[in-house]
């Protein structure tokens, strides 16, 4: 695409007209350019800043390009814009991915004040489904601007891209971006989605971009120590599994095997060669002796090179490469040897195959067997020797260590924190996720306590977590106006025991005696009980029919097995206990097979159009998604907003500054906080968040049931404990 309507800057007098059309249109859609570091690299910076004030054209300031006229004076020139531009409440900012701009523009103190607006999270409202990038949306939506993902210089570094081509491509992006802008504020207020998108989105993407910004601190020299340590386990463990008096037969035999086989493929090699010889005679017949014989003594000397080398693979010698990789023992990265070990080898465990792999391209189910971990969960109650457990235990070990521990340790910022990425648009309910790291996978304490250490507040600060609890039942409890369920909730009572108490018709108070005493007779019975209901209440919100809810609820190292035909009877007793649920539940699916989609209370659109499908599991699936996307969706919106809302309550004051966030997680909020605030600030942000004031910014609000809110203080995160009113929490930094 050929786009002329751009313009470098190359004078301040220049930018001084870049700034007077702004504050004259009151728009400026921006986009940064870098060198490709990340914000919080000390050698990170922005080559140049595009912005369009209007459809149709787009300005250039360069920065730290190198072929910038400000390139010695660019952090100056920035300001200026910024001051001007970006801090102008009048101004609305408008970029694709907002967050990006303002973590670059918050790098040199530049704070992005008014209105803002996402085009990115535009889109995701507006279609919640994959892609959401810049490219797609316009090659989508403004198709006759399409295709300008290539450009002079493109295959170039960003840090050496030409300044013309960069600019033009960059003028492009925030031209596009305008333009989409004006396209989605129309389709945002036409579809009920403005509300959401201005209150929760935009509010949402500014407290996650200063969680992203502020980073999470890292105990540097225990997570260097952890990483060594962990090699030391990992390794005296690989050790143990080697060792393992089956391994060792079965790679024995395997090496045998290989050896044999490589003799073999030689002596075939020998044969066919002197097949070659002999047909060469045949060709050159007694005319043409000479020409035989040259090729007789050159074959020859092939045939004698291969004898040698079987003669040093009968000796135990491999000279190539290849020859020692093939005779290398046991590799526990190998899927095909481990098939073998496990399934196909006649020295090998001999385990009947479980289910077999499927093809990546046609998800069709191939002849190879599966090793994956549902697999391996299965062979664990079979397997006597105890290998399985320990190679499962190996997996999860290699996991904690390159993602948890070795990925944290290279991911670490100049200033010791990690600096992740909180995705607004990144699953299709709704609920947040993140990136680099995922912090919504790092493992529980009961998995690994260790990872969690690693997170530390600042020097003079504790850490805390405000968590919603239970809210998914919560939520799905009101809209089913479920009285048995409020009931209990209003009444403060553990949802899960509840609905043990309730299927087998013990009392509350009694069973709730039972699980806080350890030592009574009872107290393991009703753990399993409670553990059961808690899986079979989620397994309701999550749409597990009887064939994964056995799964779930089955616990074969604990003896306990569930059938189908069990698990169905708990969804059938389920549906008895709280008949407003399973009402509720049919209520979800009339409407998706009425209207294709279904909204959640906050008014997040699911689409699913697969409720018209000709396959069966494709509406089952639409089906269950119908009962959950909204469910889960708003709990996550109630976790969001609620964040927003602190947010303001500190720029009002009513909360102090040096209350940070710095994650979200699942349906949490970390913050850093002062030891001296905490029994000030935790009353008031239960206030805020156990009954956030929703009716104002989205028109409803939920009376039958409170959202309840946990608190928990430490030192690290894996030191939290629950939050005690009367506790002198300055103890804890001395």
């Amino acid at each position: 695409m050929d786009y002329k309507n751009y313009k470098i800057i190359k004078t301040e007098k220049e930018l001084d007209r870049l700034i007077k059309y702004c504050k004259k249109t009151k728009y400026a859609s921006v986009d940064f350019e870098t060198n490709a570091l990340p914000f919080h690299s000390s050698l990170g910076y922005p080559t140049i800043l595009g912005v369009s004030f209007q459809p149709g054209s787009a300005w250039i300031i360069p920065l730290g390009h190198f072929d910038s006229p400000f390139k010695d004076d660019y952090v100056r020139i920035l300001k200026k814009f910024g001051r001007e531009v970006i801090e102008n409440p009048n101004i609305v900012k408008i970029a694709q991915n907002l967050k990006f701009e303002q973590k670059w523009f918050k790098k040199y103190g530049i704070e992005m004040l008014g209105r803002l607006f996402d085009t990115m999270l535009a889109k995701y409202l507006l279609d919640e489904e994959r892609p959401h990038g810049l490219k797609e949306q316009v090659n989508r939506f403004l198709p006759q601007y399409g295709g300008y993902e290539e450009y002079e210089g493109s295959n170039l570094p960003w840090d050496q891209k030409p300044l013309e081509g960069l600019s033009q491509y960059c003028g492009l992006d925030c031209d596009m971006t305008f333009r989409l802008m004006i396209f989605y504020e129309r389709k945002l207020i036409d579809n009920k989605f403005y509300s959401l998108f201005r209150n929760m989105m935009m509010m949402g993407s500014r407290v996650l971009c200063e969680s992203e910004f502020e980073g999470m601190n890292i105990d540097v020299k225990y997570l260097q120590e952890l990483v060594i340590n962990k090699k030391i386990a990992i390794d005296d463990n690989l050790d143990k599994l080697k060792n393992h008096s089956k391994l060792l037969t079965f790679d024995a035999y395997r090496l045998k095997e290989v050896r044999k086989k490589m003799v073999n493929d030689l002596q075939e090699e020998i044969a066919s060669i002197r097949n070659l010889i002999d047909d060469k005679l045949q060709e050159c017949g007694e005319d043409n002796q000479t020409e035989y014989f040259k090729f007789k003594n050159q074959k020859e000397r092939t045939i004698k090179n291969r004898e040698e080398k079987i003669s040093k693979y009968i000796a135990g010698e491999f000279t190539t490469k290849k020859d020692r990789e093939a005779m290398e023992p046991f590799n526990f990265n190998s899927t095909n040897q481990l098939r073998e070990l496990l399934f196909t080898s006649k020295k090998g465990f001999r385990f009947d195959i479980i289910k077999y792999t499927s093809d990546k391209k046609t998800k069709q189910e191939t002849d190879k067997p599966s090793t994956d971990s549902e697999v391996l969960e299965h062979l664990k109650t079979i397997d006597k020797s105890g290998f399985i457990l320990q190679l499962m235990e190996h997996r999860g070990m290699i996991k904690l260590y390159t993602t948890y521990m070795v990925g944290m340790l290279e991911r670490l910022s100049e200033d010791g924190r990690i600096h992740g990425s909180f995705l607004l648009h990144g699953t299709v309910t709704g609920r947040l996720s993140s990136r680099e790291p995922n912090l919504q996978n790092i493992p529980r304490d009961t998995t690994s306590s260790e990872i969690k250490t690693m997170f530390i507040p600042p020097k003079g600060s504790l850490m805390m977590q405000l968590d919603y609890s239970q809210a998914e039942l919560r939520v799905l409890a009101a809209q089913a106006k479920e009285t048995a369920m409020l009931d209990a909730f209003n009444a403060n009572k553990d949802i899960h025991t509840a609905t043990a108490c309730k299927k087998y018709n013990a009392d509350y108070d009694e069973v709730d005696k039972i699980l806080n005493d350890n030592k009574h007779p009872e107290f393991k019975t009703w753990k399993v009980r409670r553990k059961q209901a808690k899986t079979i209440n989620f397994g309701i919100v999550y749409g597990q029919g009887p064939t994964l809810l056995a799964t779930s609820l089955s616990e074969p190292e604990e003896g306990i097995i569930v059938t189908k035909e069990e698990a169905q009877k708990f969804l059938d007793d389920f549906a008895y206990d709280f008949p407003k649920i399973a009402k509720h539940i049919k209520k979800q699916h009339k409407l998706v097979h009425r209207d294709a989609f279904v909204r959640n209370i906050f008014g997040r659109k699911r689409r699913l159009p697969n409720i018209d499908s000709n396959k069966y599991m494709e509406v089952a699936e639409a089906e269950r998604q119908s009962v959950n996307a909204p469910i889960q969706g708003a709990a996550s919106d109630f976790t969001l907003f609620s964040s927003v809302l602190i947010r303001n309550a500190k720029i009002n004051g009513d909360l102090p500054k040096s209350l940070t966030q710095v994650a979200t997680v699942h349906d949490s909020l970390i913050f850093y906080i002062k030891p001296k605030d905490l029994h000030k600030v935790i009353p008031k942000l239960y206030k805020i968040c156990r009954n956030p004031q929703t009716m104002r910014w989205f028109g409803f609000q939920i009376t039958s049931v409170e959202m309840k809110v946990d608190f928990e203080v430490g030192e690290n995160w894996g030191a939290l404990k629950d939050y005690d009113s009367d506790r002198d929490y300055t103890e804890l930094l001395s």
